[in-house]
């Protein structure tokens, strides 16, 4: 006797959908098949939601996999960054300060990588901030920049030098140019494996599309197959895609779309007359809001008016403690270090310093906890602290950071230039842009 079934189908014409399909056979009194029963329901939608929940979650996942490699290649870098900044300023020979100079401009290549990694990753609310739009696009292709090589696309950029400043969410828009990115890159691969994708970025002063003659235009576009005329309609619908199935969710553009009209913008698409398609997002400059730069120079004094002080350094990482102790220590100044964040507590309640640097994130007592215990004491040294951190992208950080207005140096930092890291005592850091 034949069993009850239950499975999907997938119908590709005239559309693609999915069909849910219960069979079973129709018994008569006697328990004999006299006939079969097939019930089908359309689960298309079902599906899709069920396609995108998962592959969400496999991005998380995979998010915090490659924000953990992220940090832990933060401290290495900051190390062999910092000594090869030492190095350059050592009167080498011409040979040995070429070798130097390749490392650091590799390691500075490994750096931006990384933090090009945390931006992608970073699970951020959506939080509206000064930006640069050029910047955003630099980094956005530099994520792309290996597998365009390889696929033999050639990316052209024409950014405006005048664009203005906005207040816009920094991963939303990264994640638009990604997204318009790689939907131009699939056009080109499944057209001819090869091509040209053109961005450009654009300051317009005139036209009142937002009640303001101010706003900056994002376009990108390629030299591919165009967009057919039936589908340039729906091509901002979530879920449609022309893809086949297991290629794409259908969600980029739609993506694109919410993310733009968000702040306020437009988005549009349109065929080339030499073929190939244009996307074209327009925004409106947002008055950027009055705030106050993270700084070391801002509140300290000039290197010109510098003093000598002691120092200590609280880093449970062995080469950056020793980094900044060599760095220091070049500068004329007395430097003492621990890789333990509970000792550092008991030296300073024992001894007086005149700055101290601490790590954020340490085992048993971690950066916060050890500010606060300073808070708790009334010690004095709770005003003469800088951290250093390579996780200023997670909002718990720059919670603390920001709300106890508190300097900070982010991994890895540059030590070949000086500038005030203290009240009035001069170091070699500075902050990686």
């Amino acid at each position: 006797m034949a069993e009850p079934v239950h499975d999907d189908l997938d119908l590709t014409a005239p559309q693609r959908r999915t069909l849910e399909r219960f069979s079973r056979p129709v018994l008569d009194a006697e328990g004999r098949a006299v006939g079969w029963l097939e019930l089908f329901t359309d689960v298309t939608g079902k599906r899709q939601v069920q396609s995108k929940m998962l592959q969400t979650e496999k991005m998380a996942a995979l998010g915090q996999l490659v924000s953990g490699i992220a940090h832990e290649l933060n401290n290495p870098l900051t190390a062999i960054m910092g000594y090869a900044q030492l190095l350059l300023g050592r009167g080498l020979s011409p040979e040995q300060m070429a070798d130097a100079t390749k490392v650091r401009r590799e390691a500075e290549r490994a750096r931006r990588i990384v933090k090009n990694l945390l931006y992608f990753a970073r699970e951020n609310k959506p939080e509206r901030s000064r930006v640069r739009l050029n910047e955003i696009v630099e980094r956005s292709l530099a994520l792309r920049s290996y597998e365009l090589k390889v696929e033999n696309i050639l990316v052209e950029c024409d950014l405006a030098p005048d664009l203005p400043e906005t207040m816009a969410d920094p991963y939303q828009l990264e994640q638009v140019v990604l997204n318009l990115v790689v939907n131009a890159e699939q056009a080109l691969l499944e057209n001819r494996g090869q091509g040209r994708i053109i961005v450009r970025t654009v300051h317009l002063l005139d036209g009142p599309r937002f009640g303001s003659r101010d706003r900056i235009l994002l376009e990108i576009s390629d030299d591919g197959p165009g967009i057919p005329a039936d589908v340039a309609s729906r091509i901002f619908d979530p879920f449609f895609t022309t893809k086949p199935p297991g290629v794409g969710t259908g969600l980029g553009l739609s993506i694109v779309y919410g993310i733009v009209h968000q702040h306020g913008g437009e988005v549009t698409v349109e065929n080339l007359p030499q073929g190939g398609a244009k996307f074209v997002v327009e925004l409106p400059v947002s008055k950027v809001t009055s705030w106050a730069a993270t700084t070391l120079s801002a509140n300290f004094a000039s290197p010109g008016a510098a003093r000598k002080g002691h120092i200590l350094a609280v880093e449970d990482e062995p080469t950056v403690a020793q980094l900044i102790t060599d760095v220091l220590r070049e500068e004329g100044h007395t430097v003492e270090a621990t890789l333990d964040s509970q000792d550092g507590l008991t030296r300073l309640s024992r001894h007086r310093y005149d700055l101290v640097i601490c790590d954020l994130r340490m085992p048993r007592l971690d950066g916060p906890a050890f500010y606060d215990s300073l808070v708790r004491a009334g010690s004095p040294m709770r005003y003469r602290i800088l951290f250093i951190t390579g996780d200023t992208l997670a909002p718990r950080t720059l919670e603390f950071l920001d709300g106890n207005h508190l300097p900070y140096l982010t991994k890895p930092f540059h030590c070949r230039t000086a500038s005030a890291c203290g009240r009035g005592w001069s170091c070699r850091f500075r902050k990686v842009p």
